[in-house]
């Protein structure tokens, strides 16, 4: 099988997901990550990488290696699904702030649990990703020391490329307390990253996700602005959405200009999202790392209309339960009814179905001689191994027509 020997090899055979880690190990000197011409955020070595922190990079990189929950976080009262993985609780939720809860993605879980730990002063800051503000199509990193940095930013769902985890070692340089919220594969490689560096379980207290559906290409939100005749340098405001339950594809211009569509026309067919190759191939795409994972609560998988905003949240680990038990008491976050897996399954079923493929998916890459992702304790085999031989070949051949693109 083909060997990752350097950082062209993670990029050029669709393992990298751009979460800017390898920047963060490296420095801006020696790693530039920049938009391809496919619009993917993409690291490019500039300066020699020593031997010790491209190995350090190889044990943390979410191309190369993806973890489920280490096992002194599985609590002994945790149920288990073979799909979903770990969690003590499982229920809606929602902020009580109703700005939060109407502009945010859903209903503000993720950002009301950050306003919980920022105004407690369980956390200095948290570390996110936000609207970038000279140019509103892309998105950036960003410490949130207080509200009005926290909920300014436009830090709801952004589903074009970032890199979150660019300024993680300039976090653990401060040693103060922080959270992080990110995607789950940014979750995956923080974990990797505690392994060889203490400071990491010291300084970032909790680890917050969303379940993912993956990420669009930029060229997605190009094609966006120019079906209305707008260019890049004429925004002032982009959103993927929010301001409602889902909300809506909105862009401003600095003129005042104004133009939207509605969720489902513009999301609501996955196919069409042009995800990079290796969301395709994502083993954890659900969080199973996180101390909480928020997830969107729409009955058959899409929204039929505008709601208040409702969160799903699966609790993990104890750390997660004790902060979602400790923001209710203190009226930041409002709890709804408990759920059952059923009710996951019946939100999420593409998530379900990824679950269910990705290993036959990896099978496929290995048989193809291109490396693909060591995972651990996510399931994959076992659901594989429960799957018909129809429906895992089906998977691996089609896995061929991908490559391609790659």
């Amino acid at each position: 099988m083909t060997q990752i020997n350097n950082l062209n090899d993670i990029v050029n055979n669709g393992l990298c997901i751009g979460c800017g880690l390898c920047q963060s190990i490296a420095g801006k000197d020696s790693i530039d990550i920049s938009m391809s011409t496919k619009g993917r955020l993409e690291p490019k070595e500039i300066k020699k990488i020593s031997s010790e922190k491209f190995n350090t990079i190889l044990n943390v990189c979410p191309g190369v290696i993806v973890e489920g929950l280490p096992k002194e976080k599985i609590d002994t009262k945790a149920k288990h699904d073979l799909v979903w993985g770990y969690y003590l609780s499982l229920c809606y939720a929602w902020s009580t702030d109703n700005k939060i809860r109407f502009e945010s993605s859903t209903g503000g879980l993720l950002n009301g649990l950050s306003l919980y730990l920022l105004e407690s002063k369980k956390v200095k800051f948290v570390l996110h990703t936000v609207t970038d503000p000279e140019k509103p199509m892309r998105s950036i990193s960003k410490l949130s020391y207080n509200k009005e940095e926290l909920l300014n930013s436009n830090s709801c769902s952004r589903y074009g490329p970032a890199s979150p985890l660019d300024k993680f070692h300039e976090a653990l340089n401060l040693n103060q307390p922080f959270v992080f919220v990110g995607k789950p594969c940014d979750i995956s490689a923080i974990r990797q990253l505690s392994k060889i560096d203490k400071r990491v379980n010291e300084l970032c207290k909790y680890l917050l996700t969303l379940v993912c559906g993956g990420f669009a290409e930029f060229t997605k939100s190009q094609d966006f602005i120019e079906s209305f005749k707008v260019k890049e340098d004429e925004l002032s405001i982009f959103r993927y959405r929010g301001f409602g339950n889902p909300g809506k594809m909105y862009i401003k211009t600095k003129v005042g200009r104004e133009h939207d569509r509605e969720y489902n026309s513009f999301w609501g067919e996955e196919s069409t999202w042009r995800v990079p190759f290796r969301c395709k191939i994502c083993p954890d795409a659900i969080g199973d790392s996180s101390d909480i994972a928020a997830l969107d609560t729409w009955r058959g998988g899409s929204p039929k209309g505008e709601d208040e905003g409702f969160n799903a949240a699966m609790v993990r680990t104890k750390k997660g339960l004790d902060l979602l038990n400790q923001a209710v008491k203190e009226g930041y976050i409002k709890l709804g009814d408990e759920l059952k897996i059923n009710d996951i399954d019946d939100f999420q079923p593409h998530q379900v179905n990824k679950k269910k493929a990705v290993y036959a998916r990896h099978e496929g890459m290995r048989k193809k001689d291109i490396p693909t992702i060591s995972t651990n304790g996510l399931r994959i085999k076992e659901l594989y191994d429960l799957n018909s031989k129809e429906f895992n070949l089906k998977e691996e051949e089609g896995i061929s027509s991908r490559i391609k693109k790659i």
